[in-house]
């Protein structure tokens, strides 16, 4: 009987998560699964809720704390950071504290310059960083890929 109750609780929190995108009632759903086996072994309702109770919160606090620690270490990769370091062309001269447009990769993107200087159009620049929406660039003679 109490097998049937621990399984209705386990689907219970199962859909439950399914809701959430927090991944937290799923230790609970597993400590049910759990504890549905050892409902045959253990008569005590309370003892039964008690380890319920013990194991779902255990999952909880070592997985939560190992997947934070995982996604802290985590270095997420975005399309920005191969833009860093390429060689575009100036379509739109680039004027002191002035933004111009470079093309990179056959896109344009607003470009100003690193130093504040005049770079002419068709002129090569390399991209030292990307700040909001603009890169920022300095002149190169290097013939590299675009």
């Amino acid at each position: 009987m109490m097998n049937t109750v621990w399984l209705i609780v386990a689907v219970a929190f199962g859909i439950a998560e399914l809701m959430t995108t927090s991944l937290t009632l799923v230790w609970f759903s597993i400590g049910a699964l759990i504890l549905m086996v050892l409902s045959t072994f253990i008569e005590s309702v309370i003892i039964q809720i008690a380890l319920f109770a013990a194991i779902s919160i255990t999952l909880l606090v070592i997985f939560t704390k190992y997947f934070v620690d995982k996604d802290k270490t985590f270095k997420y990769n975005t399309n920005l950071q191969g833009i860093e370091q390429r060689t575009g062309v100036v379509k739109v001269e680039i004027l002191p504290y002035t933004t111009g447009i470079v093309t990179l990769t056959g896109e344009d993107w607003t470009a100003i310059s690193e130093n504040n200087e005049k770079i002419e159009v068709g002129q090569l620049v390399k991209v030292i960083r990307i700040e909001g929406v603009k890169l920022v660039v300095k002149p190169t003679d290097n013939q590299e890929e675009q």
